[in-house]
Order: C-alpha cells, then sequence, then structure tokens
C-alpha cells in the first residue's frame, strides 16, 4: 500500500492484515559525479510500485529514506525508523536499496536488507523493462517467502 491519506487510513483498518513495510533507501547529492544516485533512485521507484501493486493489502511502502552519502548517522537514524515502526505492530521492516555501501551495514539489519544492482529501467524500451522488473520482483518474492515463513 502507498503512503497516502486514503490508503494509510485503509492500513490502520486493516493493520492485522498488513504486517511488513518497505523503506526505500535512497541517497541523495547535487556533486555532478553523483548523478547516477538519481538513476538508483528511478529504479527504486518503479520496483517499489511493482512490490505495492503485487502485495497491496500486506505490505505498506514507507516513504524513501533520504541520505547524504557520507552522512555518518544514517544508521542510526534508520534504527529509530525500524523501532518506530516495529512499536506500531509491524513485523517485517525490509530495506530497498541500490546503494552498495549498505551492505557494510547489512549483518545489523537482521537479514532484511535487498541490495539490487543500478540497471537505468527507465533508458530502457517498455517490454525490457518488463523483463527486468520481473527477475528483480522474483528475487524479492523469494526473500519475502523465506522471511514470511
Amino acid at each position: 500500500m502507498k503512503w497516502t491519506t486514503n490508503e494509510l487510513n485503509q492500513v490502520l483498518e486493516n493493520l492485522e492484515y498488513i504486517d511488513t513495510i518497505v523503506i526505500p533507501l535512497c541517497p541523495v547529492s547535487l556533486k555532478k559525479e553523483n548523478i547516477s544516485l538519481a538513476e538508483q533512485r528511478e529504479d527504486i521507484i518503479i520496483l517499489t510500485s511493482e512490490i505495492e501493486r503485487t502485495y497491496k493489502g500486506r505490505v505498506v511502502i514507507s516513504p524513501e529514506f533520504t541520505y547524504l552519502p557520507e552522512e555518518s548517522n544514517k544508521i542510526d537514524r534508520l534504527k529509530a525508523w525500524y523501532e518506530g515502526f516495529k512499536g506500531e505492530g509491524i513485523k517485517h521492516v525490509f530495506y530497498l536499496t541500490c546503494d552498495f555501501d549498505w551492505r557494510q551495514f547489512e549483518s545489523e539489519m537482521d537479514e532484511s536488507l535487498i541490495w539490487l544492482p543500478t540497471l537505468n529501467i527507465n533508458s530502457l524500451d517498455e517490454s525490457s523493462q518488463r523483463v527486468i522488473v520481473d527477475k528483480q520482483l522474483s528475487h524479492i518474492n523469494a526473500l519475502f517467502s523465506k522471511r514470511w515463513g
């Protein structure tokens, strides 16, 4: 479900069925050498839209967790998000990113980090986009199934 007023009202009414939140992790920078960060975000947006469509009624997509690449306290801020959502009754928290730097924190993320390579999906034709998104979704589906039991 999306982070909109209507859908969040539905989430609150049906919280016993919605046990998972996906937090997109998106670095931001205005440095010219970091233009690829926008490509990462575009890929994440496409994938979270598909996750939301596939798992509507079970999964909530949170707003993007944005951070500066060199930010030193991003893991602490993200842990606060985790604690907040867990405290509100969410059983499973997944983090979705194309930023390889998060892999160094994987052990602190309770096997819920989903790292995907940046593929610049937006630059592809529609049929190629569909193939790539479907492959990524099958990977994500396997991770969800493993955690959900």
